[in-house]
């Protein structure tokens, strides 16, 4: 029989792992296995690891691969992927002054194992097969977006059926109405997903309206984006409120989602789960199984203890295409297999998958404004 490769490997890995019990060796012997393959396979990676004297053969364990800068993927490429040969080419979010970074991936199979893993135990832990709603565009419409292709993949694999409310870059607000309405009509719940900017606008031109759905008990919302710099941020509780009273959805069916387009894995809150479990929901975003998150003091790089904030450093299993440890420019505090995000460095560059929505925000403000004179 043949032995199954280091893809196949780490896809048997993802889909098998127990959210409940940690296999620390197990992480270490792969992300060593992987780190090695990637220091063959991606020729500016290895020059890096060369260049801060870092010996692969010597490393001790996983928390000593050199973790790349999300940044450096702006101006490196950092695949181990034949130009050409890609199936996907996803792209960072950034400013118009900005490069984007590029993320080009030879295969997606470790990418999918990961984000269905981890979106059917956060969002659908009771199994459930709903309509999906889709507060964003088509994949076919955003090809370099690593969130879209998630929420295309999600809708294909899990959903009943998928409605996407943006079109040519502009949602389409009565479609939403309509679609809202009906489900607040019927006895059917839905799962919403989108970016957290989206839906506040929508709720802003609802207000304007003086208008609500109440949509059926079930019904839940994955939301994602909203604090990493952007000019328009809104504290949790403010979103938790909109979703309570324009949709009749409880904090405990709003699950918000944390992720970068440098990754391969994303990070949940666990309300639902909780809820279904019914048991207390636990502070912070779970890190899954198959990642490790460091936090680092910023001016000295060193690790500091549960609790503290400092810069977030991940290391991702779903990551062989790309080097499996990125250090990023968010911050946040990490207790046990628990993350807490608490936003972006003070010099760092707003990003995100809400900032190409920011600006349906502001103008629902101004036409609330002007109807209100």
């Amino acid at each position: 029989m043949k032995k199954p490769g280091r893809y196949e490997t780490l896809q048997s890995l993802i889909a098998g792992a127990d959210w409940d019990r940690a296999r620390d060796e197990e992480f270490d012997r792969h992300a060593r296995g992987a780190f090695r393959d990637q220091y063959v396979r991606i020729p500016s990676y290895r020059a890096y690891v060369a260049h801060i004297g870092m010996d692969p053969e010597r490393l001790e364990g996983w928390s000593q691969i050199p973790p790349v800068p999300a940044s450096a993927f702006k101006t490196h490429d950092l695949s181990a992927a034949t130009a050409g040969s890609e199936v996907a080419i996803f792209e960072t979010s950034g400013t118009s002054i900005s490069r984007p970074g590029r993320i080009r991936l030879g295969s997606t199979a470790l990418y999918e194992t990961s984000l269905l893993k981890n979106l059917k135990r956060h969002l659908l832990p009771d199994h459930a097969r709903l309509p999906a709603i889709v507060f964003g565009p088509h994949r076919e419409e955003a090809p370099q977006s690593s969130l879209w292709y998630m929420v295309d993949h999600m809708v294909k694999k899990e959903a009943k059926s998928g409605a996407w409310l943006v079109r040519d870059g502009v949602p389409r607000w009565d479609l939403a109405d309509e679609i809202l309405s009906e489900a607040a009509s019927s006895n059917q719940p839905v799962l919403l997903l989108g970016t957290t900017l989206l839906y506040m606008a929508y709720f802003e031109r609802l207000a304007s309206m003086d208008r609500r759905f109440a949509l059926p008990p079930g019904s839940r919302v994955m939301d994602t984006g909203g604090a990493k710099g952007l000019r328009t941020e809104f504290d949790r509780a403010e979103v938790e409120a909109a979703f309570a009273d324009r949709l009749g959805i409880p904090s405990s069916h709003l699950v918000n989602e944390y992720g970068m387009a440098e990754m391969g894995s994303q990070f949940y809150d666990d309300n639902l789960v909780a809820a279904v479990e019914k048991r207390p929901r636990e502070a912070g975003k779970r890190i899954p199984p198959w990642v490790r998150t460091r936090v680092l003091d910023p001016e000295t790089l060193r690790e500091v203890p549960d609790g503290k904030p400092g810069i977030l450093v991940h290391y991702d299993l779903a990551n062989l295409d790309t080097p499996l440890a990125i250090q990023t420019e968010d911050v946040g505090t990490r207790v046990g297999n628990r993350l807490t995000i608490a936003g972006r460095l003070p010099a760092a560059e707003a990003r995100g998958c809400s900032l190409a929505f920011e600006q349906f925000v502001e103008a629902e403000r101004r036409a609330g404004t002007k109807e209100s004179r």
